[in-house]
């Protein structure tokens, strides 16, 4: 092997390994008490710390920003739509936007205030943070819904929910990031032009190019599997080069609204074989995006020295005041519209509100010039580590002791 294939030689061997890592990890930790992404978190740390401290022969992991915003994001944002069942979506529009829309920007205030004193930070720096933690992921405790009798309606709410307020906190953050990281900063004006138009113009684009390819998928035929498959993935990626290059509209709300279209499109004429193969394959390159990420996470945790004080549990409390703010504060609003849930379902909303991939891709994505960075990603980190730790086993000795089905409304 000569010295110019070595490079390339390493670089496949370290992708290998990672790769057998991961599958081994998600293996044996499918019966521990925790999920996967809090040992890939922990794994994370054990490997940046010592490849910083003691063996820094070993290659630094470190995905750079623009990795996680062209090549990660799309896969992630396409792939939470996957399940989504859009006539039940219909039927709970109001609790969802209720959540996912007002939600999020109450989110963003409700951290980042207290965080602006807890940290000694500016205003605008600490709702950039707020930005990066408002966005919920319940996808890690997946595994705990699946043996328990979950209601339809309560499971379409924690996945609309994730699905759309993934989608809002991301381009809050982009506008924030407009904020604090350029030179020139947007007046308040210009921020709310730019951020109404990030939206209204991604909408009509996603779904548009979401309907042309699940029509044409349809037309192709179930057994072309290769083009059909192939066909998703060059949507997820070509709405978000289409929606941020071409159109400098949100890519984000492009790919979650051509994901959502192309599902709708398709569900007619697909059989049930080629809904399996579908949602397999993306279920894949979520897992294997979401492992890169919070693996990567803890590395660039783990290859700091970690700041212990008195901020870490005052932003644990912030995030699970705001938390049930959101949670029982929305309920007491949906009742008074006359859409009520019932208080054991407000339980597992407040427990199934963990913080996940888009969070661990939102602080990679920031520069690592910007003055606050590290204190940002440990942040982060802490956020991510204690809802992936704590409320799993919570939320599971919870489910064991509630009747959901006495719980679930009448229709």
């Amino acid at each position: 092997m000569s010295a110019h294939d070595q490079p390339l030689f390493f670089m496949l061997v370290g992708i290998c390994a990672f790769l057998f890592f991961v599958a081994c990890l998600r293996h044996y930790s499918s019966r521990s008490f925790l999920p996967p992404e809090s040992w890939l978190l922990l794994a994370g740390v054990v490997y940046g710390s010592v490849q910083h401290n003691y063996l820094p022969t070993l290659p630094v992991i470190e995905l750079s920003p623009e990795l996680v915003i062209w090549l990660l994001l799309p896969i992630i944002i396409f792939a939470s739509a996957r399940n989504t069942s859009i006539p039940a979506l219909k039927k709970d529009t109001i609790p969802i936007f209720c959540f996912a829309g007002l939600g999020v920007i109450l989110t963003l205030f409700l951290i980042g205030i207290p965080l602006s004193w807890i940290m000694s930070i500016p205003l605008t720096d600490s709702l950039f943070f707020a930005a990066a933690v408002a966005a919920t992921d319940p996808s890690a405790v997946a595994a705990i819904f699946q043996r328990f009798p979950i209601p339809e309606r309560l499971n379409v709410l924690l996945e609309g929910e994730s699905t759309f307020n993934d989608g809002t906190a991301i381009v809050l953050f982009s506008l924030m990031a407009a904020l604090v990281l350029t030179d020139a900063p947007l007046s308040l004006g210009q921020a709310l032009l730019q951020f109404s138009w990030s939206i209204a113009g991604a909408i009509p684009l996603g779904l548009a190019l979401g309907w042309l390819a699940g029509k044409l998928v349809q037309h192709w035929g179930e057994q072309n599997r290769f083009p059909g498959l192939t066909l998703t993935l060059l949507l997820a990626y070509g709405s978000y080069l289409l929606g941020e290059g071409v159109f400098h509209v949100s890519g984000v709300i492009t790919v979650l609204c051509a994901s959502l279209a192309f599902i709708r499109s398709r569900q007619a004429g697909v059989q049930p074989k080629e809904g399996e193969l579908f949602t397999s394959f993306w279920e894949y390159l979520e897992v294997l995006a979401g492992s890169i990420l919070f693996f990567s996470l803890g590395t660039a945790a783990g290859a700091h020295d970690f700041p212990i004080n008195w901020a870490l549990p005052g932003v644990i409390i912030v995030l699970l005041v705001s938390r049930a703010v959101i949670v029982y504060g929305g309920s007491l609003l949906l009742s008074a519209l006359r859409k009520p849930l019932p208080l054991a379902w407000q339980h597992i909303m407040m427990l199934g509100g963990l913080r996940g991939a888009v969070s661990a891709a939102l602080v990679l994505m920031i520069p690592a010039d910007y003055i606050y960075r590290f204190e940002m990603l440990c942040l982060v980190f802490v956020l991510c580590l204690y809802t992936l730790v704590v409320h799993p086993p919570l939320l599971r000795l919870y489910l064991q002791r509630v009747k959901l089905a006495e719980t679930q409304e009448q229709n």
